[in-house]
């Protein structure tokens, strides 16, 4: 396998050739793509994945595009599911990560993020990616975030067919999934289903104890459209995973467990007149966690619990009205969003026994303004300014409001040279783990919100079919939320916490098939880093014939974990091949971490990497 994977790198330079006919393919594809049409380049440092990466990657999960990500590794958390950590922190980046689909915001009100429940939700359905780091807080709507992960869904008039697709992996896995898209006149649907099962290989802690992180999961996705006038969209979700070493982290006497949860979401997005839009939205989500546990779980109050029982939840409703307008040179953005959210605790129970909780504040509302201004200097330059206050109510402590200032500067220095440059100011709200509810600590309704400043340059060459990328950027935050051992619960940082990084990116096309990207980043911190503060990658696609190629090498630096282990330095190879048999059959082939040596994380005395090394084949028919 080793062999056929080096000959597949190696003869994709020999094939890239330059000819007039691939150049202006090139510029037809480029122009063609959805991520063309939809790509904010004043909203930050942006990375795109086009629905032919995407193909040619054959990112079945969002996992598959996480772990590509600079200044972010991709860790398996103590609970199996993976968490996405920003270099060099240790913890999972909990609510600065936002992920939309089109746009609506995926979020788990309980946890702050949906990486936790979504890392391994089906791609099938998606037609391009694009993540925006430094990302804009105000055009973005909703809470803010220090990154936006935004998926669009697939255009039914471009697809017009049924697809289904089948997938085993050499763990014992399987997935299979299939989506419909029509258009007919004005309308359009598309529909998709996914199931899956995940199998990984098992471990033993410290204690001896096996550690399982198996899963299955089935999604449905449905929108609905009229051209030029409204989508309805929605999407029920369902993953139960063993809880590999459960709640408690260090010394588990795991026997078992598992963790269900269930999303659901339906949001209506309408087009009213003057270029303003209505969205409105309501989710609905429920976690169950049973952890059984030898030597016995520490909980809130000081007990112990040999077998766990909890089962929570939440429900939201938002409703955003935004305009936009231009005038001159300005181009003007305006909104109102109101967004309530619920938690609820259904049940905790400790050894079989119903525990009493004194639950934090129960409700939040939040009420958010924002206006940003896109100003026209001249053809090669322009400024954005733009300016949003947040008010948040919880009906048990004060009422508190936060702001955030954007100013973006974009240049065309030369033919060749362009700038980019953010500055932002901004902050990070608590989330219900830490203010509401939480089985292994107390929680603090008192919380502040914490703040952080941001500010990135970037500066890019692109002449011909080279484009290379510079950038460097600093943060600085206070009142940052920890969790406090000794009190058992979460406070506010009194000190402050400074971050600086710089990447170098490079993007080779060959032709229209055929592009190599390469890049680096590395990460400071002012104290101490318990993840990579390195990390590269490459990533070559090709099409050789009716074949399309990937390959792609991850690399994160070697790290102390806040566990006081050493991890070695990670080097993830991963590469595929995609037989086109005709224009209705497709299969597929693909080596994750082939030579089993992806950055891995400490977990009660096991090495874990997030994905680990297995051969996925596919069948693919177009009907």
């Amino acid at each position: 396998m080793h062999i056929v994977v080096f000959f597949l790198l190696f003869s994709t330079f020999l094939y890239a050739q330059d000819t007039n006919l691939d150049e202006l393919l090139s510029q037809y594809r480029e122009a063609s793509e959805l991520s063309y049409e939809t790509k904010q380049e004043k909203s930050g440092n942006t990375t795109v994945f086009s629905r032919s990466d995407l193909d040619k990657m054959q990112a079945y999960t969002l996992n598959d595009v996480f772990k590509t990500l600079k200044m972010f590794t991709l860790k398996n958390s103590s609970f199996g599911p993976t968490a996405l950590v920003k270099s060099p922190y240790s913890g999972q980046s909990m609510s600065s990560v936002k992920i939309y689909i089109n746009s609506y915001e995926v979020t788990s009100i309980t946890s702050g993020t949906g990486i936790a429940q979504f890392g391994q939700m089906g791609l099938n359905f998606i037609d391009h990616i694009e993540v925006y780091q430094a990302s804009n807080a105000i055009s973005f709507h909703g809470e803010p975030g220090n990154m936006v992960i935004k998926l669009y869904t697939k255009d039914p008039s471009r697809e017009n067919a049924t697809v289904a697709q089948g997938s085993i992996d050499s763990n014992g896995g399987s997935r299979g999934q299939i989506i419909d898209a029509q258009n007919f006149d004005d309308y359009s649907y598309l529909a998709n289903i996914d199931v899956s099962g995940n199998r990984f290989d098992k471990e033993r802690n410290a204690n001896n104890k096996e550690l399982s992180r198996d899963s299955s999961r089935g999604q449905l996705y449905v929108n609905f459209a009229k051209k030029d006038d409204y989508l309805i969209e929605g999407g029920v979700s369902r993953e139960k995973s063993d809880i590999f070493n459960g709640f408690n982290a260090i010394s588990s006497g795991i026997e078992g467990g598992d963790i269900t949860s269930t999303y659901s979401y339906l949001q209506f997005t309408k087009n009213l007149p003057s270029q303003t839009e209505l969205i409105i939205s309501g989710t609905y989500e429920e976690i169950d966690i049973q952890n059984s546990d030898t030597f016995g779980i520490p909980l809130f109050d000081g007990s112990s619990s040999t077998n766990l029982n909890v089962a929570t939840g939440s429900y939201a409703y938002d409703i955003l009205l935004r305009k936009r307008h231009s005038y001159n040179d300005h181009n003007f953005l305006f909104g109102a969003e109101a967004k309530l959210k619920t938690f609820f605790l259904d049940s905790i129970q400790s050894n079989d026994i119903e525990k009493s909780y004194q639950l934090g504040p129960k409700q939040l509302d939040i009420y958010m303004l924002f206006a940003e201004d896109s100003y026209d200097i001249n053809d090669d330059h322009q400024i954005t300014l733009g300016a949003k206050a947040d008010y948040y109510d919880n009906h048990l402590t004060e009422a508190d409001t936060e702001y955030i200032l954007r100013l973006a500067y974009l240049a065309k220095i030369s033919e060749e040279f362009s700038l980019k440059s953010f500055i932002q100011k901004g902050y990070i709200y608590p989330i219900f783990s830490q203010t509401t509810f939480s089985p292994v600590a107390t929680p603090n309704p008192n919380l502040k919100a914490s703040k952080n400043r941001v500010m990135k340059v970037e500066v890019e060459y692109k002449k011909e079919k080279l484009t290379l990328t510079l950038g460097t950027g600093v943060s600085k935050s206070k009142d940052g939320i920890i969790f406090n051992r000794a009190l058992g619960t979460y406070v506010n940082n009194n000190g402050n916490s400074d971050f600086s990084q710089f990447f170098l990116t490079l993007d080779y096309r060959f032709d229209a098939e055929n592009k190599l990207i390469a890049e680096y980043f590395r990460a400071y911190k002012d104290n101490y880093s318990f993840t990579s503060d390195r990390g590269a990658l490459v990533q070559l696609y090709s099409t050789f014939g009716k074949f399309d190629l990937y390959n792609e090498l991850i690399y994160r630096s070697s790290y102390v974990g806040a566990d006081g282990v050493y991890m070695d330095a990670g080097y993830d190879y991963t590469a595929g091949a995609i037989y086109h048999y005709n224009k209705h059959v497709n299969l597929k082939l693909k080596g994750e971490n082939i030579f089993d040596k992806a950055i891995e994380t400490s977990i009660d005395g096991a090495k874990i990497p997030a994905l680990q090394r297995r051969g996925i084949l596919t069948l693919e028919y177009i009907f």
